[in-house]
């Protein structure tokens, strides 16, 4: 059971302002458990993010995870192992508009080993609801959209799943569902960190973890 581990994460933007992105992040990230980050604009939910999986370089702390510290690692180390074991969903869906759902997903996985595999990316296509994987993506609804891009995601097979406003663009039912498809990945042992503005979606996820001002005030 690999842990994702924060310790005293701290992130400064800025030379003449300077501008406290996160400040003495410290928790400990379970596998089979969904999170919610909350907290207002400019709380630093996305930098967190991008601490954890290791895009961003912090000023102080270290990340590890399992037995692994990220940041021991160069940037094309970290790239390398960002790819074999976390996965990003993000507000906006970035499928390729000529390709069909289905090549979408295929192209994850393909980017990641070089093959791909259609029959798996058709189920795991099917069981987010896209049972008509060869349409393109502006024939599909923005909820299905976001699905398409969950299950590209998904089918890199990644143990730690970031999703940073994933429903931003989506109507409130479209939302609902999003949450409950990304709370699921988690019941399957992935752990699943969700960067969201919406208490009341975050409330569906295990753990509520609050920002404010870059510092974590209570889960």
């Amino acid at each position: 059971m690999k842990v994702l581990k924060a310790e005293g994460l701290k992130k400064v933007y800025g030379k003449k302002v300077k501008t406290v992105a996160v400040d003495g992040f410290s928790y400990e990230f379970m596998p089979g458990k969904s999170y919610a980050v909350v907290g207002p604009s400019g709380s630093g939910k996305t930098t967190l993010l991008y601490l954890l999986a290791g895009i961003e370089v912090p000023d102080v702390g270290r990340v590890i995870y399992g037995d692994i510290a990220l940041f021991s690692m160069g940037d094309d180390g970290r790239a390398r192992f960002r790819a074999d074991h976390f996965a990003f969903v993000f507000q906006q869906f970035y499928l390729i508009p000529y390709l069909s759902a289905l090549d979408n997903v295929s192209m994850g996985l393909y980017l990641k080993t070089g093959k791909t595999d259609p029959k798996r990316a058709r189920e795991i296509l099917k069981t987010l609801g896209i049972t008509d994987p060869s349409k393109k993506p502006y024939e599909y609804s923005g909820g299905e959209q976001q699905r398409i891009a969950i299950a590209r995601a998904l089918i890199t097979d990644p143990e730690v799943i970031f999703a940073d406003e994933p429903t931003g663009n989506l109507d409130s039912k479209n939302s609902a569902t999003i949450f409950k498809v990304l709370t699921g990945i988690a019941v399957e042992g992935r752990t699943v960190i969700v960067a969201t503005h919406d208490l009341d979606l975050a409330s569906t996820c295990d753990v509520v973890l609050h920002l404010k001002d870059g510092r974590l005030v209570n889960t």
